[in-house]
């Protein structure tokens, strides 16, 4: 029989919005799940048993340690590796993806309010098991809970293969189900008493049986989405590739014989080549029996421009939309409407199903328009929370719920507001009898205060340790002060030569400084790390026409300089042993200049200088030398030591510690030899030790470690000395280790 899409023109392109639930399946799935609600394992086991999934005594689980892995075991090592790979692609994709949540606090009328993220304690995870066998899909699901960060994983698919327990058990699934259908989904989602407890959610394609139950569950534990059959629409210009055109079309046909493979082109004579392609591919697939059915189903639409081409794409909102045209990407941007989307001739639909990265369960039937894919949102739970603690600060919010409850006649709730209204001994407004001091303020409870250096030599690196950290913020114009939108913490920005002070007092909890600038003010405050920037040495500079002369001789001299602590901490025992040699009381004269220390001498205001030496080229250029070196600088962390926010302190020194890493050090990627692992290691023995993986050559590795960045050309040349070949090096932008 002759393979021809029809041909539609774009008004008569149908729509694949459809009700996603089939009223017939739905009559079949009620009573199903009904009977698992009321009965738990027994109905389970029965249906499993009627449909050939189990036999009588089987047991119901399969177990990671046991079952799951003993399928591990007997699987080829090809295999393994493939579902290793394609797991950490999953993962990777997941991660990524997880890092876009994240806690907000912010301030309200009289006390705070934000949200948390969590993920729900257990995930279900569904994967098909009737015409094909899915282990994509069970790394897909269960990989993906794992990194939402679900506590239990449970997998259900009936008549599982090998491969499909070996993918369970790499995904990290506590048990599996080898059943499937209605009766799975409501095993998942009510339990089966001791045996199994009930998943927070349940998610996973199925056929029309597995998506009628899950309508029926929904609401009890949270969905994915409510799928139908698979679709897949091409759009291509004349440059594309017929070829690979109708490969991917067949592909998408050959899920089910109510897949929808669909075409937009430009001409007529790009649909006929594709139809050629298609009569020729399918001749020689396995699967043309199926796929022929579904080409029935699909059609070819010849639009004038890829602008009409991109109206029908989001009038149907189709599960997949491949893009082969010349500008794929500026084609992308103007697209609203899809499950997913395949930018380029290069990005093939089946790498999505088969794990480069992003999820492959998905909306269709034009349900793309109000849900996304599967990922780690669909695990995690956006919980909101509120503390009020000022109620004068709050009173209009208070008064106004009193209000709104009175409109809507539930005076219960008016009530309970107005119990929080505040007394009259604590209404009372501010007057001039009052008192003004400040001293109780408790300016640090609700958030955490870090001080940063406003400008100067600091400033511009302090700001890359705050985005490094993650902190996100506006700094109004000429205010000092910015709250932090994404974590309950306000950046100050102060001198740099105060912000030790502000620290030790308590008036900030963190803030970055120098050494030099704790060691001047005295206060006592925590040095949590150093950050490796701003090095520098605090001095005793003279004249160069004085540099052969001892550092005692200057011991009652004039001294200017901006660290008079210092300077009289290193003077005074000069002073007291040239006063015992002198017989007399001898005291150097220190002056405080707030700037241009290095012009005191040559001005004949000091005989001599304490400053700060970098490169010393402004100390030369005054005619000064160093004398002798008082301390030795750099920026620090610090903390006041009785913060009540300890952990944030941690989190936020973590964070700069990854970030101090990544800036240190590069990840090196090669693969060896086994035989000469042992040589290789020593050359590149990592932070802690390397990352060491099998390839599919047996008696070769693969090995990623992380280098210093001024050791990798003696790195690579002593790695390529031993065999190592392959070897890659890659910026790191942040990283915890």
């Amino acid at each position: 029989m002759p393979i021809h899409l029809r041909r539609l023109a774009a008004a008569e392109v149908p729509s694949v919005r459809r009700d996603p639930v089939d009223p017939q399946a739905r009559a079949v799935a009620e009573p199903i799940v009904e009977a698992v609600r009321n009965e738990g394992e027994a109905a389970v086991r029965r249906y499993a048993e009627q449909f050939g999934e189990l036999k009588p005594g089987a047991p119901m689980l399969l177990h990671r340690e046991v079952e799951l892995k003993a399928a591990w075991d007997a699987i080829t090592p090809e295999q393994r590796l493939c579902l290793i790979r394609t797991q950490i692609r999953v993962q990777a994709f997941a991660k990524s993806q997880l890092t876009c949540t994240t806690e907000v606090t912010v301030p309200i009328p009289g006390g705070q309010a934000g949200h948390t993220v969590a993920a729900v304690d257990a995930a279900g995870c569904y994967a098909p098991g009737g015409r094909y066998p899915l282990p994509s899909t069970v790394l897909m699901t269960a990989v993906t809970a794992r990194v939402a960060g679900c506590t239990r994983v449970v997998v259900a698919s009936p008549k599982p293969s090998p491969v499909t327990l070996a993918a369970a058990y790499i995904a990290e699934a506590d048990v599996l189900l080898p059943i499937g259908g209605a009766h799975a989904i409501a095993a998942l989602s009510y339990g089966l008493g001791e045996l199994l407890a009930p998943c927070d959610a349940v998610v996973g394609p199925g056929n029309m049986y597995v998506t009628a139950a899950k309508s029926l569950v929904a609401g009890r534990v949270a969905i994915d989405m409510l799928a139908g059959p698979s679709e897949c629409l091409v759009i291509a210009d004349d440059r594309a590739k017929p070829t690979i055109v109708a490969a991917d079309l067949l592909a998408q046909a050959e899920h089910d014989p109510s897949a929808l493979p669909a075409l937009i082109c430009l001409s007529e004579a790009f649909a006929d080549k594709v139809d050629d392609e298609l009569a020729t591919q399918l001749e020689a697939l396995p699967t043309r029996d199926i796929a022929q059915q579904a080409l029935q189903n699909g059609y070819a639409v010849v639009v004038p421009d890829l602008s009409s081409a991109s109206e029908i794409s989001d009038r149907l909102a189709v599960e997949h939309v491949e893009l082969h045209v010349e500008d794929a990407m500026g084609l992308a941007k103007t697209l609203k409407h899809y499950g997913a989307l395949f930018v380029g001739e290069g990005a093939a639909e089946v790498l999505g199903d088969y794990g480069a990265g992003p999820n492959h369960t998905l909306p269709t039937g034009g349900t793309a328009r109000s849900y996304g894919g599967l990922s780690v949102f669909t695990f995690l739970r956006v919980r909101t929370w509120m503390s009020m603690t000022n109620a004068v600060e709050g009173k209009q919010t208070i008064k106004d719920a009193v209000q709104l409850g009175e409109l809507e006649g539930l005076f219960g709730h008016a009530q309970a507001a107005a119990a929080r209204l505040p007394s009259k001994e604590e209404d009372v407004p501010v007057n001039a009898s009052q008192s003004v001091c400040t001293k109780g303020w408790d300016t640090t409870a609700s958030r955490l205060h870090i001080a940063v250096p406003k400008k100067g030599r600091m400033h511009e690196t302090c700001l890359r340790f705050l985005e490094a950290a993650g902190l996100e913020y506006k700094r109004p114009e000429r205010v000092d002060l910015a709250e932090v939108t994404n974590m309950p913490i306000t950046l100050v920005f102060l001198p740099a030569a105060d912000i030790a002070q502000y620290v030790g007092e308590g008036n900030v909890d963190l803030g970055i400084t120098g050494e030099d600038i704790v060691a001047e003010t005295g206060v006592s405050v925590t040095t949590e790390m150093t950050l490796n920037f701003g090095k520098c040495r605090l001095s005793v500079l003279v004249p160069k026409e004085k540099q052969s002369v001892s550092i005692e001789a200057y011991a009652g001299a004039r001294i200017v300089t901006s660290f008079m602590n210092v300077a009289k901490k290193f003077f005074d025992p000069l002073d007291a042993n040239a006063s015992v040699v002198q017989r007399k009381d001898v005291k150097t004269q220190l002056r405080y200049v707030s700037g241009s220390v290095e012009a005191a001498c040559k001005l004949g205001l000091a005989d001599a200088v304490v400053d700060l030496v970098e490169t010393g080229t402004t100390m030369r250029a005054a005619g000064l030398c160093e004398l002798m070196t008082i301390m030795e600088t750099q920026a620090v962390l610090i903390s006041n030591p009785k913060t009540p926010h300890g952990e944030l302190v941690a989190k936020i020194k973590q964070r700069i510690q990854g970030y101090l890493d990544s800036i240190k050090y590069v990840f090196m990627q090669y693969n060896i030899a086994r035989a000469n692992l042992h040589a290789a290691v020593k050359v590149t023995p990592g932070k802690k030790s390397p990352t060491i993986l099998p390839l599919e050559e047996a008696s070769w590795v693969a090995v990623s470690a992380m280098v210093k960045k001024n050791e990798v050309p003696d790195v690579i040349d002593e790695l390529t000395s031993i065999g190592a070949t392959d070897i890659l090096v890659f910026k790191i932008d942040n990283c915890r280790v």
